[in-house]
């Protein structure tokens, strides 16, 4: 398997806190408005429960996840979290060749290295604020293919495209017989995600499958579950065969199931992400950082100085933030990106306020080192 483990363990690929001194982590795009509480309650009631085996089947949670989305049991699969199933679906596949786009979520080509799987990509234009263009894209799925990866919205862009369009590329996979993931992890966490997500189409593509994840959505990220939504029960069938049987925990079906009883919860999150974005991109940009356009509950933004100052190496603003006990995601290591690119996630007021704060002290303090 490849695996860039060193970027990881570095802190830099993002959530790192344990070998790091942070107060306070941007690393990562969870819900501003943390856990929600009936989440927390029914995690401490259910903790006597959790000395036994999970279900396997993840049978009450899959219920209940039919339900919210309207689609059938059968069309449904649990994991330990979104990564794991994207590693399933590629084990199941075993494609030969694949289209990504760069950049993009680096888990799906790490998934399809360790299977041997050529890779081509679809670059992605900065100076369009990294939004894909859909004519081009769909003209790029060729019968060549096996499958076609697309984030949608796309981390660490924060670029989102509406259904209909998605549709095309869907539409595109399906007529080239291609399969088609589309990653929604971060869709419900838009202002409107029902002009987004692609859910309520499952029958009408098969060869579509959804990744979704309770993780970012409901800030549970060291919980572990994410699902799948796919019409053809076959696909379903042979990612199960892919899996090992026990790897949702007792917690974690519990938290799903006690999560999706919380739409307010969700509206008052976006109303939240909504308003801090553009106070958060206003700060940032105050800076002279260039900020892209984002629809999500993360910000991509660009320091120039580090890339272009002899004196700054990879990484720079990074290790300034880390030593202030903060944690910024280093994009460098994405395909498509480089050097000066970093990821904060949108959150409270008083986090952003801290963010900004701890920022102009390191633009302050460089100003005056380099001044004669």
């Amino acid at each position: 398997m490849v695996w860039n483990r060193e970027a990881i363990y570095s802190g830099r690929h993002g959530g790192d806190i344990y070998r790091n001194q942070i107060c306070h982590d941007y690393s990562v795009n969870l819900n501003p408005l943390g856990m929600p509480r009936e989440v927390r309650e029914a995690l401490l009631y259910s903790i006597d429960g959790w000395g036994r085996y999970p279900d396997p089947r993840c049978e009450k949670l899959k219920e209940a996840l039919a339900v919210h989305h309207k689609v059938n049991v059968s069309q449904l699969i649990c994991g330990n979290g979104a990564a794991d199933l994207i590693f399933q679906a590629v084990q199941a596949l075993k494609p030969k060749k694949a289209l990504l786009l760069a950049p993009t979520f680096s888990e799906y080509e790490k998934a399809l290295q360790a299977m041997g799987t050529v890779c081509s990509f679809f670059s992605l234009s900065e100076k369009k604020d990294f939004s894909p263009d859909m004519d081009q894209l769909c003209h790029a799925v060729t019968e060549d293919l096996d499958l076609v990866f697309f984030c949608n919205p796309n981390n660490p862009t924060g670029s989102v495209v509406e259904r209909k369009q998605v549709e095309r590329l869907a539409r595109a996979c399906g007529e080239k017989g291609v399969r088609f993931i589309l990653d929604e992890c971060f869709c419900d966490l838009l202002e409107q995600p029902e002009r987004v997500s692609m859910v309520p189409l499952t029958d009408k593509y098969p060869g579509m499958f959804i990744l979704r994840a309770f993780t970012k959505t409901y800030a549970m990220a060291g919980l572990r579950l994410g699902y799948g939504v796919c019409s053809d029960e076959e696909f379903i069938s042979r990612m199960e065969q892919a899996r090992q049987p026990w790897s949702v925990s007792v917690p974690a079906q519990v938290a799903g199931e006690a999560a999706l009883n919380g739409e307010e919860y969700l509206q008052q999150a976006r109303s939240l992400i909504a308003g801090e974005r553009i106070f958060l991109r206003a700060g940032l940009e105050c800076f002279g950082y260039k900020v892209y356009d984002s629809a999500a509950n993360y910000l991509l933004f660009y320091n120039r100085a580090e890339a272009c100052h002899s004196d700054f190496s990879a990484g720079h603003l990074w290790e300034m933030c880390r030593k202030r006990g903060i944690l910024l995601r280093d994009c460098s290591d994405f395909r498509g990106l480089g050097i000066g690119f970093y990821r904060v996630c949108v959150g409270r007021r008083e986090e952003n306020r801290l963010l900004l704060d701890i920022l102009g002290n390191i633009a302050g303090d460089e100003k005056k080192e380099s001044m004669p």
